[in-house]
């Protein structure tokens, strides 16, 4: 729908340019810059949870199988000025926690520009991912354990395939969850939510201001559903939903024997509710 294309074309434009204007480039210009690719491996010795800050940068976390934490960098700046030594990776222990983070110790200028670095992670499947952050950039995670938790400012998140709870918040872009054993409170503050929900984890919000949320439940998922949408309409398809209450813009109703409650809201956007 029109509504729809137009906020997609909005939200790409917001999360280039941020991640533009950050690397001291836009669009208009070729990259003369800088740029840096580096691996390291970190042994994971008594850790069992590993968090991530990633600052300014997309950020990957794949789980497969291996024994150790294997991080591939890619450093940028578009501007000859950006000081690429001054951009690192710190690492640090604390009780079971592996934490790793972006740090950037140079000066930003307005012709300098902050410089980005791109992650990607590897980790062994059974090492817990507890909690991920960025400020700038797409965060994508998949076929790893949680329960974790991921916070991004601008760019889209994607969740495939995480043995545990998953939750999730963005300021700017959209959000897609599918494979997670449960999925417990998901808001954006702009943008779109697609979610695959096998299993919810307690009473769930499932939240944007401004954006479409397609939720597929499963069949089997005992809960207390409400669903409003303040500007567009609520559509519920191939779920029994007993006791219900039902309008344009609002459903709500049990779903199997009833349990915890699930809302899912937005201000302006429409909601759509099936079957997994």
């Amino acid at each position: 729908m029109n509504r729809s294309s137009t906020r997609r074309g909005l939200l790409a434009g917001i999360g280039a340019t941020a991640l533009a204007g950050l690397a001291g480039c836009t669009g208009a210009t070729p990259f003369v810059g800088k740029r840096i690719e580096e691996n390291r491996t970190i042994a994971i010795e008594d850790a069992t949870a590993l968090s991530v800050d990633a600052r300014v940068g997309d950020l990957i976390v794949r789980g497969e199988e291996r024994e150790d934490v294997a991080v591939e960098m890619l450093k940028q700046s578009s501007s000859v000025g950006g000081d690429l030594s001054k951009l690192d990776l710190a690492v640090d222990r604390a009780g079971d926690r592996l934490s790793l983070a972006t740090r950037y110790t140079g000066d930003s200028s307005l012709l300098g520009g902050t410089p980005t670095m791109d992650l990607t992670i590897r980790v062994p499947r059974s090492f817990r991912v507890a909690s991920l952050s960025a400020s700038v950039g797409d965060v994508t995670v998949e076929d790893v354990t949680g329960d974790l938790s991921v916070d991004s400012s601008v760019g889209d998140t994607t969740i495939r395939n995480v043995d545990g709870a998953v939750s999730a918040r963005t300021s700017t872009g959209d959000v897609a969850i599918e494979g997670a054993s449960a999925v417990g409170d998901v808001r954006a503050d702009v943008g779109d939510l697609d979610l695959a929900v096998a299993a919810i984890d307690g009473a769930t919000t499932f939240e944007t201001s401004t954006g479409d949320i397609e939720v597929a439940l499963a069949p089997a998922l005992d809960a207390e559903l409400v669903a409003e949408a303040s500007v567009g309409d609520v559509t519920v398809e191939g779920l029994t939903l007993n006791n219900s209450t039902r309008t344009d813009s609002a459903a709500s109703g049990t779903l199997g024997d009833g349990g915890p409650t699930l809302r899912v809201e937005t201000s302006t956007g429409d909601i759509s509710l099936t079957a997994r």
